[in-house]
This record gives C-alpha cells, sequence and structure tokens, in this order.
C-alpha cells in the first residue's frame, strides 16, 4: 500500500478536491499513472498535462524521466526536500513520499493522499507576517545545520514554490496568500531586494509580474510575493514551461524561450500577448544578466479550460558574469545579447521592425534601472555591484 499514493485536483473555483488518479511507484523509483474514472467523467476533468490524454490505462513517464514532469511541479523544490528529509526523515525519500509530505501549500491545484475514499491530509498552522523572524530563525538552523527544537520543528514546512532552492515560507498577508523569501548566510548582495526592484521593473516593461513587497526584519530584507497560482479561494492547475516542453518532445538540453513561444501559439488561449510577452522577458533577462532563467522558471496556468502564461517570477540580477542564458535565445544559441535576441523574432509572431520597436521600449525603461533600484530599496553598493553586470556593452552590441 505505500506504494500507492491517490492523486488529487481542485477544479477551478471548488473549494473541496475531486479524486483524479493514482501513482504507483515500482521497484522504489519509476511512478506509473492512471486517471480514476471519477475524474474521466467529472464535468470539470481536463488532462493534467499534453501528454497525458483523458484515457483510461496506466501511464508511463516520459523516456529518461521518472515519474510525470507534471508531478514534479507540485512537488517540494530543493528547500522543500530540506525541511522534510530534517523533519519527516522518510525512510526511502521517494517521489511518493515527498509529493505526500509536501503539505497543502503545494504550487497549482494538486494534491495528494494515501486513501482513494477521502482526501487525508495534515492540518496546517497558517503562518502571517508576525510570524516571519521565527520563521527566518528556523529557516537559518536548518540551512546552517543547527539542531532544530520543538518550536522550530512546528514552524518549519516544506512550503511551496515554483521551484528553487533558497529559505521560504508561506505565509497569510493581507489576508492573501503570499510566498515569503528569506535572505541567507553567504549572500553577495541584498538579494530579496534585487529581486523586488527587478520585479517591479519588468513591469514597468510591460511584463505581468505578481504584486511584491520587501519586509524589515530585524535589519534584513524578506521577499514578499503573492500567489499568482491562487485567486480568492481558487487554485489554478499550473505547469511548468519543462513539464509542457517535455510533453513536446523538446530535448530537455537544448530548451528555448521560441520554444515556448511555439507552445503559447499552440496552446493559449491568448498566443499574440504570450508570445509578446515572452519576446520582452527574454529581453529583459539578457539585459538584467538574469541568467537564472531556466525552463522551470517559466510556467503556464489552466485557467477557464485553457492554458496561459503565467506571470514571471524569480528575476533578478546573478552577478555571475555566465555570459550565457539558461535557455536558447537565437541563432548563436544562448549568447546573452540583443542582436540574438531580435534573430528568433519571427517564432514570438514579431517581424523584424515590430521586434526592434520592442527592444527599444524595453531599453527605454532600462535606461534609468539605477534609479528605479534606488526607489524599490536596493543599496547604493549593491547597485554598483550590479553596473558591473546590468546593461553592459557586449550586451547592447548590434541593436
Amino acid at each position: 500500500m505505500n506504494d500507492i499514493l491517490y492523486v488529487w485536483i481542485y477544479p477551478e473555483g471548488a473549494q473541496q478536491p475531486a479524486l483524479c488518479g493514482k501513482l504507483e511507484l515500482l521497484r522504489g523509483r519509476r511512478c506509473l499513472f492512471s486517471y480514476e474514472e471519477a475524474w474521466l467523467q467529472h464535468p470539470q476533468s481536463f488532462a493534467l498535462s499534453p501528454d497525458m490524454a483523458l484515457r483510461s490505462g496506466v501511464m508511463e513517464p516520459p523516456a529518461g524521466q521518472e515519474i510525470h514532469p507534471i508531478f514534479e511541479d507540485a512537488g517540494p523544490d530543493r528547500w522543500g526536500q530540506a525541511v522534510i528529509n530534517k523533519i519527516f526523515n522518510p525512510r526511502r525519500r521517494s517521489h511518493l513520499e515527498y509529493l505526500e509530505l509536501a503539505g497543502e501549500d503545494r504550487i497549482g491545484a494538486l494534491g495528494f493522499s494515501r486513501s482513494r475514499d477521502a482526501y487525508l491530509v495534515a492540518e496546517e498552522q497558517a503562518f502571517h507576517t508576525a510570524d516571519l523572524p521565527g520563521l527566518i530563525r528556523a529557516a537559518q538552523a536548518l540551512e546552517n545545520q543547527m539542531p532544530i527544537d520543538d518550536a522550530m520543528r512546528r514552524l518549519l514546512r516544506p512550503g511551496a514554490s515554483a521551484g528553487g532552492a533558497r529559505p521560504k515560507a508561506i505565509i497569510t498577508h493581507n489576508n492573501e496568500d503570499w510566498l515569503a523569501k528569506f535572505p541567507a548566510d553567504g549572500d553577495p548582495a541584498d538579494v530579496c531586494a534585487l529581486e523586488h526592484a527587478s520585479l517591479r521593473l519588468a513591469a514597468r516593461c510591460g511584463i505581468r509580474v505578481p504584486e511584491s513587497s520587501l519586509q524589515q526584519i530585524s535589519g534584513r530584507n524578506v521577499l514578499l510575493v503573492k500567489r499568482f497560482d491562487r485567486e480568492g479561494a481558487s487554485r489554478l492547475h499550473f505547469a511548468s514551461a519543462r513539464t509542457m516542453l517535455i510533453a513536446e518532445g523538446v530535448d530537455l538540453s537544448d530548451m528555448g524561450y521560441a520554444d515556448i513561444a511555439d507552445l503559447a501559439r499552440r496552446l493559449s488561449k491568448s498566443p499574440q500577448e504570450d508570445c509578446l510577452e515572452l519576446f520582452r522577458r527574454m529581453a529583459l533577462n539578457v539585459c538584467l544578466e538574469n541568467t537564472d532563467d531556466h525552463e522551470k522558471n517559466h510556467a503556464f496556468l489552466f485557467k477557464g479550460s485553457q492554458w496561459r502564461l503565467a506571470p514571471a517570477y524569480d528575476i533578478q540580477p546573478q552577478l555571475q558574469g555566465l555570459g550565457y542564458q539558461q535557455l536558447r535565445i537565437g541563432d548563436a544559441g544562448h549568447e546573452p545579447t540583443l542582436s540574438n535576441v531580435l534573430s528568433s523574432s519571427s517564432r514570438f509572431l514579431l517581424k523584424k521592425d515590430a521586434a526592434r520597436d520592442q527592444i527599444a521600449e524595453i531599453l527605454a525603461q532600462l535606461r534609468d534601472w539605477r534609479e528605479h533600484f534606488a526607489q524599490d530599496g536596493v543599496s547604493d553598493q549593491d547597485i554598483q555591484m550590479c553596473s558591473q553586470y546590468v546593461m553592459t556593452p557586449s550586451i547592447l552590441a548590434g541593436v
């Protein structure tokens, strides 16, 4: 029985989840999935991923994967796994154990229960802004491999996010669900202020981003980001671009922005808008030296019976000078230049002149990025550090 985990899902607008399917663990690692007949007949049923058609029968994960990627999206990220390992110490540390223990705060609309007959999950304590000091102390203790007392154990839980390895927690703020991202020991700069300022700058460039704010806790900034997979009490199904691209058979080792645009053209209810926004994101990430722009840092939401590009998230200068983006940009591969951005404009439903106009608009907003960063809480010292990487001549060459 420990090798079976039932998949539940909150249909859009529903307050209670519906039984969706079953995951079965084979030989300790590989997971098979099958839809439940109740979900196949449900009036709001839909395929969890484009490669998981609504049909009876057992489905194997894609080649090279131990579990369907849509369930990895719903599982804990590296930080969440570290919390689970410390608090629960699962015996096998299998996909099913991590999914079961990740809690109700996970990204998206999926849930997991050992019971097929009822959605049985542990009740979770709601955290608020006032709990942030204790949450930070607990996160730092875990990060630094210090002893965890009972009070810290109550504060720690896997949490949820759209991926990543940094300490974080879900809190209730202004009666809504927000993600709190904490500073970490050894950060080269105030990464919370940098991400907040970058999100605000992205909004000025016509890119949809979640609301964010900074909270000062013991002299250090904590970043609060409003969850975009929640609309009131409704939960929205979430799929990373990685999941969607694997479903399309795109080579995991060479995924690009244009591949995500291909998805938007085919699946989105607003293909023109989503392709345009992806082009803007690509240009902004290159200009800001956000080289952590991999395929899990872009996503789609299932809303109104159709997919739509999710708001942008995890945007900020990486301060590393890698010289390449994680996602392929254009004809020159992963090269972080605006000339490379322009080279693939047709796959974003843009003619060359229109693409140049879009880049010109973004550059007009970025011209005063130092002033914008200062207004949004970034220190002079960190702005000076960013100046070595942001909007450099090599990035702007050829435009």
